[in-house]
């Protein structure tokens, strides 16, 4: 393998200036050479999406290790993947297992990895990733907090990092075509989009359980409250045969935001992306929260009624619980193009997304003219989006990849701008925030205190940052 870019690396990393990249090497490969992958983060969407979607791509990569804070989870892993790898006829095959996510990006033999953790773990991780010179996917919501995506969108940018997020909706055929149409016209002027994004319901239990003992939790509250009480259903379940349910951090503050960046992650994109906007200039609304009566431990929205500003006010997305999942875009004259996954799921566990009786179907129009023609998938979604970034990695090229880095942060910082708004609207029958997207703040210090990285003790972008020369507020500068 030509190692240039990593060669380069570990001779500048450690320098006392911050680096600076551009146009810097990238991995390349022979034609015959595969890339070798890490996954970090073995839970629900590692096993049922990343992982078998590497194992199907045998003829350009293979996976060399695992990395999970719960040991069950990276046996569990090993075993299900030395037997996939054996099973093709690569005898004694093994993949190396590890607790520690810093040890799998120092091996210089790991030439990508696909981060698959809960979300406000993912700007520690990937910062890290990026600066080891790794290429990198990193599940959606890109990151929790605004800062921590702005900090990941420059190191991508500074280290010619090849990136995926996983909106899988961008390799998708008809939100693709959905998408292409309303940028290139076909229904006029966008005057309104409107935006379904599900529903989650209450649920978790607060009281305390006892810590498996081959789950390091101490570890997994990483830079948030240390003291909270262990429950399973505030991580995940332990229960390996269940591995692909939903777990409970993803509906419960400060480790998941909700819907609003669950599934607002992957149809907020797409109508940023149909807008070809980088962001919005506002927001108002109001939302319900989860009842926690009874011992319930579940925290975040549940109804939730959204109005972001677009294009000085001309154009409303609106983001509706009482719409169908999915996204609608309707022109000034009337005309409308929809785009859903219809009933569709990544995973079993998955919010049911069924085609009711009056609703629409994955692609519609409001005329049969302006409907978009799409050519059929030769495969699910899911496994374009790999391919791509695989294709991406192989090809050195960080232009390749359909949601970069950039793309990853403007869209899941009009999901936290939401959260943000919703947060400080508590008890209020509305709430609005006004939104600078070139500067990245909103003018209100109590809303711009709320987009800070996550930090506590060790686990700070900071001291991440500083064991690769970095410092975190030159690399904000961009």
């Amino acid at each position: 393998m030509n190692v240039n870019r990593r060669g380069f690396l570990k001779g500048a990393a450690f320098a006392s200036a911050p680096l600076v990249l551009p146009g810097c090497a990238a991995l390349t490969f022979s034609s015959n050479e595969k890339i070798r992958v890490a996954v970090i983060g073995l839970g629900r969407i590692a096993s049922s999406f990343e992982m078998p979607g590497v194992l199907r791509r045998m003829d350009i990569a293979r996976i060399v290790a695992v990395c999970d804070l719960d040991s069950r989870r990276v046996d569990f892993a090993k075993q299900k993947l030395e037997k996939a790898y054996r099973a093709k006829g690569f005898a004694g095959y093994t993949v190396d297992a590890y607790h520690d996510y810093k040890e799998v990006c120092a091996r210089k033999d790991v030439d990508a990895v696909m981060l698959c953790l809960p979300d406000f773990w993912h700007a520690l991780v990937a910062s890290t990733a990026i600066c080891a010179g790794k290429a990198v996917w990193l599940q959606k919501p890109f990151t929790q907090t605004i800062r921590e995506g702005r900090l990941l969108a420059n190191l991508a940018k500074r280290y010619g990092t090849v990136m995926q997020v996983g909106s899988q909706q961008r390799s998708w055929s008809q939100f693709d075509g959905v998408c292409n149409a309303v940028r290139n016209g076909a229904i006029g002027k966008v005057k309104r989009v409107e935006v379904g994004i599900g529903l989650d319901k209450a649920g978790g239990v607060a009281a305390a359980e006892p810590v498996p003992k081959t789950f390091d939790y101490a570890t997994w509250l990483g830079p948030t409250d240390p003291t909270v009480p262990y429950n399973w259903t505030r991580c995940h379940t332990q229960d390996l045969k269940r591995i692909e349910d939903r777990p409970g951090w993803i509906q419960l503050a400060p480790y998941g935001w909700g819907m609003i960046t669950n599934w607002g992650a992957h149809h907020l994109d797409i109508a940023r992306w149909g807008l070809g906007a980088v962001g919005p200039e506002g927001v108002s609304g109001t939302c319900e929260w989860m009842d926690l009566s009874g011992g319930k431990l579940w925290n975040v929205h549940t109804t939730y009624d959204l109005h972001y500003s677009f294009n000085g006010g001309s154009t409303d997305v609106h983001v509706c619980n009482k719409y169908q999942n999915g996204v609608k875009f309707v022109g000034e004259n009337g005309d409308w193009l929809f785009c859903t996954r219809g009933a569709v799921k990544v995973t079993e566990s998955d919010p049911d997304v069924p085609v009711r009786p009056g609703q629409l179907p994955a692609m519609a129009a409001s005329r049969k003219d302006i409907l978009p023609k799409i050519a059929r998938m030769d495969a699910p979604a899911t496994q374009k989006h790999v391919d791509n970034w695989l294709e991406a990695v192989k090809a050195g090229d960080p232009e390749k990849t359909v949601t970069n880095a950039l793309g990853g942060h403007l869209s899941t910082a009009m999901c936290s701008l939401g959260q943000m708004c919703m947060e400080l609207g508590r008890g209020k029958k509305s709430f609005s925030l006004k939104w600078d997207p070139a500067r990245e703040t909103t003018g209100d210090a109590a809303a711009d205190a709320l987009m800070k990285p996550f930090a506590r003790d060790k686990f700070d972008l900071r001291v991440n940052l500083k064991e690769f020369g970095l410092d975190f507020d030159e690399v904000m500068k961009g």
